[in-house]
Protein backbone atom coordinates (compact mmCIF):
# COMPACT_ATOMS: atom_id res chain seq x y z
CA UNK A 1 0.00 0.00 0.00
CA UNK A 2 2.86 2.37 0.83
CA UNK A 3 4.26 1.93 -2.69
CA UNK A 4 0.87 2.92 -4.16
CA UNK A 5 0.75 6.01 -1.92
CA UNK A 6 4.29 6.99 -2.95
CA UNK A 7 3.40 6.63 -6.64
CA UNK A 8 0.31 8.81 -6.10
CA UNK A 9 2.30 11.46 -4.20
CA UNK A 10 4.91 11.48 -6.97
CA UNK A 11 2.11 12.09 -9.48
CA UNK A 12 0.75 14.99 -7.38
CA UNK A 13 4.26 16.39 -6.95
CA UNK A 14 4.98 16.30 -10.70
CA UNK A 15 1.63 17.85 -11.56
CA UNK A 16 2.21 20.66 -9.03
CA UNK A 17 5.72 21.24 -10.39
CA UNK A 18 4.43 21.45 -13.96
CA UNK A 19 1.60 23.75 -12.90
CA UNK A 20 4.01 26.14 -11.12
CA UNK A 21 6.32 26.15 -14.14
CA UNK A 22 3.40 26.96 -16.44
CA UNK A 23 2.74 30.19 -14.51
CA UNK A 24 6.37 31.33 -14.16
CA UNK A 25 7.45 34.23 -16.34
CA UNK A 26 11.16 33.46 -16.57
CA UNK A 27 13.04 30.44 -17.88
CA UNK A 28 15.45 30.80 -14.94
CA UNK A 29 12.56 30.55 -12.47
CA UNK A 30 11.22 27.44 -14.20
CA UNK A 31 14.64 25.80 -14.31
CA UNK A 32 15.38 26.45 -10.64
CA UNK A 33 12.39 24.34 -9.55
CA UNK A 34 13.04 20.70 -8.71
CA UNK A 35 10.98 17.80 -7.44
CA UNK A 36 12.73 16.47 -4.34
CA UNK A 37 12.95 12.78 -3.51
CA UNK A 38 9.90 11.36 -1.76
CA UNK A 39 10.78 10.92 1.93
CA UNK A 40 9.32 8.20 4.12
CA UNK A 41 9.71 8.73 7.86
CA UNK A 42 7.78 5.99 9.60
CA UNK A 43 4.14 6.51 8.66
CA UNK A 44 4.82 10.06 7.42
CA UNK A 45 5.51 10.56 3.70
CA UNK A 46 6.52 13.90 2.14
CA UNK A 47 6.75 15.08 -1.44
CA UNK A 48 8.41 18.48 -1.82
CA UNK A 49 9.08 20.89 -4.65
CA UNK A 50 12.08 23.15 -4.10
CA UNK A 51 12.85 26.43 -5.83
CA UNK A 52 15.99 28.53 -5.69
CA UNK A 53 16.53 32.27 -5.83
CA UNK A 54 15.31 32.49 -9.43
CA UNK A 55 12.00 30.84 -8.51
CA UNK A 56 11.57 33.21 -5.55
CA UNK A 57 12.28 36.27 -7.71
CA UNK A 58 9.87 35.06 -10.38
CA UNK A 59 7.13 34.31 -7.85
CA UNK A 60 7.52 37.46 -5.72
CA UNK A 61 8.96 39.87 -8.28
CA UNK A 62 12.05 42.06 -8.06
CA UNK A 63 12.97 45.62 -7.26
CA UNK A 64 10.28 48.23 -6.75
CA UNK A 65 7.63 45.88 -8.16
CA UNK A 66 8.31 43.01 -5.75
CA UNK A 67 5.53 41.72 -3.52
CA UNK A 68 5.99 42.87 0.04
CA UNK A 69 4.11 39.86 1.43
CA UNK A 70 7.01 37.51 0.64
CA UNK A 71 7.49 35.63 3.95
CA UNK A 72 11.29 35.57 3.46
CA UNK A 73 11.63 39.27 2.54
CA UNK A 74 12.21 40.57 6.05
CA UNK A 75 14.99 38.04 6.70
CA UNK A 76 16.53 38.82 3.30
CA UNK A 77 16.50 42.57 4.01
CA UNK A 78 18.23 41.97 7.36
CA UNK A 79 20.86 39.68 5.83
CA UNK A 80 24.28 40.48 4.43
CA UNK A 81 22.86 39.83 0.96
CA UNK A 82 20.72 42.99 1.04
CA UNK A 83 22.42 46.03 -0.48
CA UNK A 84 23.00 48.51 2.39
CA UNK A 85 22.66 51.39 -0.11
CA UNK A 86 19.11 50.19 -0.79
CA UNK A 87 16.94 52.22 1.61
CA UNK A 88 13.76 51.31 -0.29
CA UNK A 89 13.01 48.32 -2.51
CA UNK A 90 14.21 49.86 -5.79
CA UNK A 91 17.39 48.34 -7.18
CA UNK A 92 20.31 50.59 -6.34
CA UNK A 93 24.03 50.68 -6.98
CA UNK A 94 26.28 49.21 -4.30
CA UNK A 95 29.12 50.79 -2.39
CA UNK A 96 32.68 49.99 -3.40
CA UNK A 97 34.01 46.60 -2.42
CA UNK A 98 33.25 42.91 -2.38
CA UNK A 99 29.74 41.66 -1.72
CA UNK A 100 27.80 38.39 -1.96
CA UNK A 101 24.96 38.31 -4.46
CA UNK A 102 21.61 36.53 -3.95
CA UNK A 103 23.08 33.34 -5.47
CA UNK A 104 25.96 33.27 -2.99
CA UNK A 105 28.60 34.38 -5.49
CA UNK A 106 31.28 36.88 -4.50
CA UNK A 107 31.22 40.04 -6.62
CA UNK A 108 33.08 43.35 -6.68
CA UNK A 109 31.51 46.79 -7.00
CA UNK A 110 33.38 49.89 -8.10
CA UNK A 111 31.00 52.02 -6.02
CA UNK A 112 30.57 54.48 -8.92
CA UNK A 113 26.78 54.12 -8.84
CA UNK A 114 26.38 53.70 -5.08
CA UNK A 115 22.79 54.52 -4.07
CA UNK A 116 21.67 55.44 -7.60
CA UNK A 117 18.29 54.13 -8.76
CA UNK A 118 19.31 51.50 -11.32
CA UNK A 119 15.70 50.90 -12.34
CA UNK A 120 15.24 54.54 -13.30
CA UNK A 121 18.48 54.44 -15.27
CA UNK A 122 17.25 51.31 -17.11
CA UNK A 123 13.93 53.03 -17.95
CA UNK A 124 15.96 55.93 -19.40
CA UNK A 125 18.01 53.48 -21.52
CA UNK A 126 21.23 54.16 -19.58
CA UNK A 127 21.36 50.57 -18.28
CA UNK A 128 20.19 47.28 -19.84
CA UNK A 129 16.60 46.09 -19.30
CA UNK A 130 17.88 43.45 -16.86
CA UNK A 131 17.89 46.23 -14.24
CA UNK A 132 14.16 46.86 -14.63
CA UNK A 133 11.91 45.65 -11.79
CA UNK A 134 9.63 42.67 -12.42
CA UNK A 135 6.13 42.09 -11.08
CA UNK A 136 5.36 38.89 -9.17
CA UNK A 137 4.05 35.95 -11.17
CA UNK A 138 2.45 34.36 -8.07
CA UNK A 139 3.07 31.03 -9.80
CA UNK A 140 3.55 29.09 -6.56
CA UNK A 141 0.37 30.36 -4.92
CA UNK A 142 -1.65 30.01 -8.15
CA UNK A 143 -0.59 26.38 -8.60
CA UNK A 144 -1.23 25.57 -4.93
CA UNK A 145 -4.73 27.08 -5.10
CA UNK A 146 -5.52 25.12 -8.26
CA UNK A 147 -4.28 21.87 -6.71
CA UNK A 148 -6.21 22.48 -3.47
CA UNK A 149 -9.37 23.33 -5.37
CA UNK A 150 -10.25 19.71 -6.10
CA UNK A 151 -7.36 18.46 -8.23
CA UNK A 152 -5.56 16.67 -5.38
CA UNK A 153 -8.83 15.06 -4.28
CA UNK A 154 -9.49 13.78 -7.83
CA UNK A 155 -6.00 12.26 -8.01
CA UNK A 156 -6.53 10.50 -4.64
CA UNK A 157 -9.96 9.20 -5.71
CA UNK A 158 -8.47 7.79 -8.92
CA UNK A 159 -5.64 6.25 -6.91
CA UNK A 160 -8.04 4.58 -4.47
CA UNK A 161 -10.17 3.31 -7.34
CA UNK A 162 -7.18 1.59 -8.96
CA UNK A 163 -5.72 0.13 -5.76
CA UNK A 164 -5.84 -3.71 -5.71
CA UNK A 165 -7.94 -3.97 -2.55
CA UNK A 166 -8.65 -7.67 -3.17
CA UNK A 167 -5.06 -8.53 -2.35
CA UNK A 168 -5.56 -7.35 1.22
CA UNK A 169 -8.86 -8.95 2.13
CA UNK A 170 -9.73 -12.57 2.73
CA UNK A 171 -13.38 -13.39 2.40
CA UNK A 172 -14.59 -16.39 4.41
CA UNK A 173 -18.01 -17.89 4.78
CA UNK A 174 -19.30 -18.86 8.23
Amino acid sequence: MQKHIVVTLKLIQEEYLNEVRSHMRTPEGKESLTAEEIEILGSFITANVFGGAWAAMDNYGTGSRMALDNPALDDYMKSELWNPARKDIARRGRREGEYTDIFGAKKDSTGIMEGLDLEKMARQGKLPPSFLPTPPSRAIETAAAWMKNGRIQRIWRESLATFPWGMFFIVTAD
